[in-house]
């Protein structure tokens, strides 16, 4: 049936399964493209060196630096909640103090590498079959590095060098020297292995592993998460182990800076009164020397025990009332502005104890902080307000204290001076002697004091644990780059999706007719039928008596469609153009005239092609006078008709001789003429006109015709041309305007080149051109036919 389908929208816009089928063309590519994709991802994924995930957990006990009135102390400071906290351990743990401390401690200025043919990977020190000493390191700023290669048991060299060195040997390079240790005797193994050895700078290094070291808090809790991507496993797990070892050794160091201060305290106190007390025991000895007294207690005893009572109350009042003053001395020099403040002394007062406590806290909160960030961080500046606050508290309830323990001793004074009356009546001597005994105990009573709460402090200090507890030693997760499914998922869709882009790229800039959609969907132009690519370029006449291939069998499904074109009762004069030279006009004109006579009826084919004419040379025949000498003179119709070779009931009117003046002798009365003698010898006429896109020939001869095909030529047409022909065909140029598309190639994405099928059972696969066996059927065929475009007729 003839294609004559009404299309509303009119536009070359290409629907979802038609773009599909067209890519099914470029199938072979795809795969291809697919194939080398996921080659280069295997490469990349064999030669790429992996990289490791290791981590571990640290639980961070928390602290709350305001004890039991701490949410007091929040609010009046508006300090960060617990997590904020956090978040400022892990500042400390990413500060580069503490890097510079795994760095040292791990010697991880130095650097090892093997070097392999394709790439160089990191390793770990213990994996080298030597140990790798630095007697001296020279310029520690400058990074180095030293290729060995070991080319015997006990013989390396150095970079390109051919000196070779011994193991052990010392070494100097540049300004550095060292030796090569081995561990035992170098196996035959390692004979031929190069080792890269570099030295780093420690601060670039440490920097470095400021971003390096990533920490996350697990949700809900108070445990840190300590992650670090290595290429060396055991490297990676030498420094997440060390890092949460520093860091716990770190807060520990904190915790105990508050008893170092304190003993320290206390030892200053001590020396103080240890002179004082050398002095008065110098004193009394001295005085007992010059005045000859031994026993001067037994002299006094029942008036010493008169007020015994009050003066060892006094006695304890005035330590007290000195701990409170080197307290308030400590606390207000600018001296000690930012350090721990003794909290162990005895001190009984609640309240003050609370106070110094928080204090304290506050004083860690700050150089904890300082770690990471500076003073003018909002941070610090809050923890500093609030540790004035809190000093100038202390301060004050120093101040309350001291007043209260005076009114007590005032009270106690009063009692001992009632007591003291009676010492009036004592000798001299002895009361001198009394009163020095007297400041001895003071001072011994005072001294006893402080070194008891030394030893508490020195215990307190011996059992203190640090607030960082590590729950999980680092292991390793695995590897987390490259990752194997992210870069085949990867190289899939390049590998699909680039050959994709190209061929879109590829349909939407052709701006040729590719197929039957591109006609339909801007005219209702009914289609006749399609033709295949032939490739004899030089005999165009294919269809002959007893021919089964499948271009016969397409022109005879035309034969056929044509019944639906014809007017009836009328013979058939069809005129054949096209919009340009090449699309196939004439090998159109020359196959439609033999299926039309292979058919019964007598055909003439009408070489009227004048400025071009090939309709002779594509049946094999001689040129021969024709109708531009039956024009111009008056020769008979027999006189120009020639019988085709090879197919019964077909003729050719050739073109003859070419004019000067084409355009005008097709409108000459013998034309004319020359259609009414033919109508009266002939079944069926077929002209040859020139294309209709370049001259006015084609439309000249219309009044001879009483239809048209118009040729399209598959992949050659320009898509623009369809609605030339659309106009045609509605304004009714030509008569009854059909359309045939010509050279139609196996790139059949639109369904419906091949889709007919008439015929086939007829022959056999000899008769057909072994199309479908050597173009379809054999994929490899279609790799090295793909591209080729150039279709000739």
């Amino acid at each position: 049936m003839i294609d004559d389908s009404s299309h509303g929208k009119k536009n070359f816009t290409l629907t979802p399964k038609e773009l599909l089928l067209r890519y099914l063309y470029y199938l072979p590519w795809v795969i291809l493209s697919l194939g080398l994709a996921l080659t280069l991802a295997w490469v990349k994924l064999r030669y790429t060196t992996p990289i490791y995930s290791v981590s571990g957990k640290l639980l961070v006990n928390e602290r709350n630096p305001y004890g039991q009135s701490g949410d007091k102390f929040a609010n009046i400071l508006e300090l960060p909640d617990n997590s904020n906290n956090l978040n400022n351990e892990i500042q400390v743990i990413k500060s580069s103090t503490m890097a510079m401390r795994v760095v040292r401690k791990l010697e991880l200025q130095k650097q090892y590498a093997i070097k392999g043919n394709i790439r160089t990977s990191q390793s770990h020190s213990t994996d080298l079959p030597f140990q790798w000493l630095i007697e001296t390191a020279g310029d520690s700023a400058k990074s180095k590095s030293y290729l060995i290669t070991i080319v015997s048991d006990n013989k390396f060299t150095i970079g390109e060098k051919t000196d070779e060195y011994s193991f052990g040997q010392q070494v100097k390079t540049g300004d550095m020297v060292f030796r090569l240790l081995p561990f035992s005797s170098i196996p035959t193994t390692e004979i031929g292995k190069q080792f890269l050895l570099s030295w780093y700078n420690e601060n670039d290094v440490a920097w470095g592993f400021t971003y390096a070291i990533n920490l996350g808090i697990l949700e809900g809790t108070s445990v840190l998460n300590v992650n670090y991507n290595t290429e060396n496993i055991k490297n990676g797990l030498d420094i997440v182990n060390q890092y949460m070892k520093e860091y716990q050794q770190s807060s520990f160091e904190d915790k105990k800076q508050i008893a170092f201060n304190t003993l320290e305290f206390i030892d200053d106190q001590l020396d103080t009164l240890q002179r004082e007390l050398g002095g008065v025991e110098r004193n009394l000895q001295k005085f007992r020397e010059d005045n000859r007294i031994v026993n001067a207690e037994l002299q006094s005893e029942k008036a010493y025990s008169e007020y015994n009572d009050s003066q060892s109350r006094m006695n304890e009042l005035q330590v007290k009332m000195k701990i409170i003053s080197y307290l308030k001395n400590y606390i207000t020099d600018p001296i000690n502005t930012h350090k721990l403040v003794p909290s162990n002394l005895g001190i009984e007062e609640p309240s003050l104890i609370q106070q110094i406590n928080n204090f304290n806290e506050l004083q860690l909160q700050r150089e904890v902080a300082l770690k990471s960030t500076t003073t003018q961080n909002p941070l610090v500046v809050s923890l500093e307000t609030g540790i004035e606050k809190i000093r100038q508290d202390i301060t004050q309830n120093l101040e309350n204290v001291r007043n209260a323990i005076g009114l007590s001793y005032n009270s106690l004074a009063s009692v001992s001076e009632k007591a003291d009356q009676s010492f009036r009546s004592l000798p001299s001597k002895e009361k001198q002697l009394l009163e020095v005994t007297r400041r001895q105990a003071i001072l011994q009573e005072l001294y006893s004091f402080l070194l008891q709460k030394k030893l508490e402090t020195a215990i307190s200090s011996a059992s203190t644990i640090s607030d960082i507890k590590i729950l999980e030693p680092a292991s390793t997760n695995g590897i987390v780059s490259p990752n194997k499914k992210s870069i085949y998922l990867l190289a899939i869709l390049l590998g699909l999706g680039i050959p994709a882009a190209i061929v879109f790229l590829i349909e939407l800039l052709n701006d040729k007719v590719s197929g039957r959609a591109d006609i339909t969907k801007v005219t209702d132009i009914p289609i006749l039928g399609e033709v295949g690519h032939v490739e004899d370029d030089v005999q165009s006449l294919i269809v002959k008596d007893n021919n089964r291939s499948y271009i016969a069998e397409q022109f005879r499904i035309i034969r056929s469609n044509l019944q639906y074109i014809l007017p009836k009762n009328e013979k058939p004069v069809i005129l054949v153009t096209s919009s340009f030279s090449g699309e196939g006009k004439s090998f159109i004109s020359t196959n439609l005239g033999a299926v039309l006579a292979l058919s019964g009826k007598k055909t003439v084919i009408l070489e009227m092609d004048i400025r071009k004419p090939k309709i002779l040379k594509g049946l094999g025949m001689l040129e021969r006078r024709g109708i531009s000498n039956y024009i111009v003179s008056d020769m008979r119709l027999e006189d120009i008709l020639h019988p085709v070779p090879d197919v019964e009931g077909l003729y050719v009117v050739p073109c003859g001789p070419v004019p000067p003046n084409p355009a005008e002798m097709l409108l000459d009365e013998r034309v004319e003429e020359l259609f009414v003698e033919l109508r009266k010898k002939f079944d069926a006429i077929v002209i040859d006109s020139a294309p209709v896109g370049l001259v006015s020939d084609a439309m000249s001869l219309g009044v001879h015709a009483n239809a048209s095909i118009y040729i399209v030529r598959h992949n050659y047409t320009l898509k623009k041309q369809v609605e030339m022909i659309d106009a045609i065909y509605k304004e009714k140029k030509l008569p009854l305007v059909s359309v045939v598309i010509n050279d139609v190639t196996i790139k059949s994405g639109y369904g419906s080149y091949y889709g007919y099928g008439y015929g086939y059972g007829y022959g056999t696969r000899n008769n057909m051109n072994d199309y479908f066996h050597e173009k379809a059927g054999s994929m490899p065929n279609r790799f090295f036919k793909l591209f080729s475009l150039g279709r000739k007729k």
